[in-house]
């Protein structure tokens, strides 16, 4: 007899757990943005990430990775996020969250065009339409 329960990938679970903690991260951001301006969110939000952060180190053993290009590349990508979520921040001021959220969570669409320009990831032809359509929604959702 042969166990016909579905296996759900590892990475997939991460995967939710994502969907999970950014949507609660959106839908708070939203609510706080009522009564505190992008900047004062953006420092409330770098000092929420501290105990995180804590944490991490603190099961790491305090040993962290020298390698300079992953410090250099994690850096710089902090500092997009925190550039980003200002940007964020002032869209949910201007706008209600059931667009904003959506429009700007369209973000990986920058890194798969860049990933095929400069590291040379292909596309097919399913993938390249699906992009369209999703830069065709964000038309929709700011009518």
């Amino acid at each position: 007899m042969s166990n016909n329960r579905l296996q759900v990938p590892v990475w997939l679970w991460y995967a939710l757990l994502c969907i999970f903690w950014w949507g609660l991260w959106g839908f708070l951001s939203k609510i706080a943005g009522n009564s505190a301006s992008p900047l004062q969110l953006q420092i409330l939000f770098t000092l929420g990430m501290l105990p995180v952060a804590l944490g991490m180190l603190v099961q790491m053993r305090w040993n962290l990775d020298r390698n300079v290009g992953g410090a250099s590349y994690g850096t710089l990508s902090g500092i997009a996020t925190g550039i980003g979520s200002l940007g964020y921040y002032a869209a949910l001021r201007e706008q209600n969250a059931s667009v904003v959220t959506p429009v700007t969570g369209l973000f990986p669409l920058l890194t798969v065009i860049l990933a095929f320009i400069v590291l040379r990831e292909r596309l097919n032809r399913v993938q390249m339409g699906g992009m369209v359509l999703a830069l065709a929604s964000i038309v929709v959702l700011s009518m």
